[in-house]
Formats: C-alpha cells, sequence, structure tokens
C-alpha cells in the first residue's frame, strides 16, 4: 500500500498554524490601533528571499538592547531560516515601525548561542531544544 505524499507532509506539519493564522496574526501586527495586543511577544520579521519574493512572518521574540532573539523551534520541519545562515538584511516591525536589521543564525559553538538562547528561554520560559535553531536579529545603528 502506498502512502499519499501529500498526506505525509500534511501530518508532519500539524503543528505549524495554517497560513490564513499567519495572514490574521500579520494583519494585526501591521494595524494602526490593535498591534498593541501583540507587539510585547510578537513581531513581524520580513526578508528577501533567493527568489526575490519578500517573505514576511510572525515570530515570537526576546529583545535585549538593540538585539532581536528569536527561536525556530523543530527547525528541521523549517526552511525559513535557512536563509540567514550567513547574515542577512532583514526587517522587524513592532510597535507600528520598521526597523532594518542583520539577521543570522547562530551556530551551537558561537560564543554567543548560550546567552542569546537563555534570553529567549527566560523570556517565553521555553527550553532550547536539540533541533531548534536561535536566529539574531542585530538593529542598523541609524534605527536604535
Amino acid at each position: 500500500m502506498r502512502t499519499d505524499p501529500r498526506t505525509k507532509r500534511r501530518r508532519r506539519h500539524t503543528h505549524r498554524p495554517p497560513a490564513l493564522v499567519n495572514r490574521a496574526t500579520l494583519a494585526i501586527l501591521r494595524s494602526r490601533h490593535w498591534h498593541r495586543m501583540l507587539d510585547g511577544q510578537l513581531c513581524e520579521l520580513s526578508y528577501r528571499a533567493a527568489d526575490g519574493r519578500t517573505i514576511s512572518l510572525p515570530v515570537l521574540y526576546a529583545a535585549t538592547g538593540d538585539r532581536y532573539v528569536v527561536l525556530v523551534g523543530d527547525s528541521s520541519d523549517k526552511r525559513w531560516w535557512r536563509h540567514f545562515r550567513r547574515p542577512g538584511p532583514v526587517e522587524v516591525h513592532r510597535g507600528g515601525r520598521s526597523r532594518s536589521g542583520v539577521g543570522r543564525i547562530l551556530p551551537v559553538e558561537d560564543p554567543a548561542f548560550q546567552a542569546a538562547a537563555e534570553t529567549y528561554a527566560r523570556r517565553h520560559n521555553v527550553r532550547v531544544g536539540p533541533d531548534d535553531q536561535v536566529l539574531t536579529v542585530d538593529l542598523s545603528p541609524e534605527e536604535r
């Protein structure tokens, strides 16, 4: 008996929010008044993919000084974070403002990894697992 690959794919990502939920969350984050409901924990992350498309997604973040920390949980099930294996430009929309920055995935051996992971873990009361990636976004000097 053969398994339909689409069914297998759907089951594999059942923990991810549907695209409709992401679109609704982004609409709230972009709204003039309603963004305050989510700004304390969520922000919009936007970047230009290799094919030229602009990708925007809502992410949980922890802020520390001029840096945002984003945990990519179950990273093997996601692809977007791979764009930041090398540092790359990113926009963070939060509090009704957009800020430019540079995003990068911190390898576990990077001295900054542990501090960033702890910042996120304290903020959201979670543990960083073995399949999680840590993305940092350092804001541009003129945006601070």
